[in-house]
């Protein structure tokens, strides 16, 4: 039995999922939706106000816990010379005075270790274009499979990251990286303070980072390919392979996906022994009258289970809270959704739906989770949106550890111009 989780005058925002954006060229996840960064051209700054509330039931449940939070970022960039720029943002997420006064029933997920507010210097970095050719670096957000900002809480991911990416060659999109450390909320351990990644990770000795190369061509009429290639630096190396394909047709346009993600330990193997094998695919229909449906799989045949991730991950079955590297084994997961854009009925901006998935090991007693997932985002002006997601997680296991997750996060964004 599940406890209520809000009251009534909240339930309105229980009816949606946000899903139901049309289906792009790339195959996506849920988690890939509700945590994208679509922030409109260079946004000068922005406020942000949060709410979120974890309430746990099972044999040993963990405390209730709930928090408010306000906050958001000032971005200030400079003029392009001979090629260069410079950008910093300030970012700042504040308790305004209303949580509870015991720290343990304060949700962490907003604030700093101590579960507090903070001001943290998120972007600091240098930015060069020279006709195809740019490099950026510094602190910066990044978006790659195995690293992203998965903005799904107060203040999204960050990386001190050096990148240099080049498109001489038409539709070929190449890619060489270095990221050195995070910081945010998923670092998982100061979201104000930039940790190593290898710490993040949980190895005990330092390395030098994670080193990236990758290809993205889209030069075929509806299909786009990427290739990744991660050098986690004494821990593994991570390969990722995808293609997605758009197939318009008269009664739907369709997104089909399919994913492939291998890791194995290397070097001083600082995590232990890594083999993942993992392989997924994907279907997603959108219709003219603004219904959605989509439905993924996937299954790892490695002896460790799925490989992590710095962020949400790759996965095309990813949900709010649960995706498939946490079965931590062998095993599977697969979901189901639908969405609805409202904007055919005079609601613009106003997307809905609801999503289903189970996560299992092979051996099921160890690992066995359906997670239901209803969220909304509304779009009310094109600088003010508000985004609502409830998470209800229900543990088959024997240590019946069910949870629901409510988050409400709305977004004002102020000046915008160009370089």
């Amino acid at each position: 039995m599940k406890k209520t989780l809000l009251p009534a005058s909240a339930a309105f925002l229980l009816c949606t999922e946000l899903m139901a954006a049309q289906p792009q060229n790339d195959p996506r996840s849920i988690r890939e939706i509700l945590g994208q960064v679509n922030p409109i051209a260079h946004t000068k700054a922005q406020v942000r106000v949060g709410f979120i509330d974890w309430r746990a039931e099972g044999k040993n449940p963990d405390p209730d816990t709930s928090a408010f939070a306000v906050g958001g970022h000032l971005h200030i960039d400079s003029k392009r010379w001979y090629g260069l720029m410079a950008g910093a943002e300030a970012y700042v997420v504040a308790d305004p005075g209303c949580n509870s006064d015991d720290p343990q029933k304060v949700n962490a997920d907003f604030f700093d270790a101590d579960r507090d507010g903070f001001a943290t210097l998120s972007q600091a970095f240098l930015d060069g274009k020279w006709g195809n050719t740019g490099i950026k670096a510094g602190r910066q957000m990044i978006d790659t499979p195995h690293a992203d900002s998965d903005d799904i809480r107060m203040m999204p991911n960050y990386f001190l990251a050096y990148m240099l990416t080049n498109n001489d060659i038409e539709g070929l999109t190449l890619t060489l990286g270095q990221i050195d450390q995070m910081g945010g909320w998923e670092n998982g351990i100061d979201a104000k303070k930039f940790i190593s990644v290898e710490k993040v990770l949980g190895a005990e000795r330092s390395t030098d980072g994670i080193y990236l190369a990758s290809a993205l061509y889209e030069g075929f009429e509806n299909l786009s390919l990427q290739a990744w290639y991660y050098d986690f630096t004494d821990i593994a190396d991570v390969f990722y392979l995808e293609a997605g394909y758009t197939l318009p047709t008269s009664l739907a346009t369709f997104v089909f996906g399919l994913q492939y993600d291998t890791a194995k330990e290397r070097g001083k193997a600082l995590l232990g022994r890594v083999d993942s094998a993992t392989w997924g695919v994907s279907v997603e229909a959108g219709f003219e009258n603004g219904l959605t449906l989509m439905a993924a799989y996937n299954r790892d045949d490695g002896d460790t289970g799925a490989f992590a991730s710095l962020g949400g991950g790759p996965f095309f079955t990813s949900l709010e809270d649960q995706t498939l590297d946490a079965v931590g084994q062998k095993g599977d997961a697969w979901i189901v959704a639908a969405g609805y854009d409202f904007g055919g009925i005079g609601l613009e901006g106003l997307n809905a739906g609801i999503t289903y998935g189970r996560f299992e090991a092979d051996e099921s007693a160890a690992y066995k989770t359906d997670e239901t997932d209803i969220a909304a985002e509304y779009a009310i002006t094109d600088r003010f949106q508000l985004t609502a997601a409830l998470a209800l997680v229900n543990d088959k296991t024997a240590a019946d550890n069910d949870f629901n997750q409510f988050r409400m996060i709305a977004n004002y964004n102020f000046t915008t111009g160009g370089e």
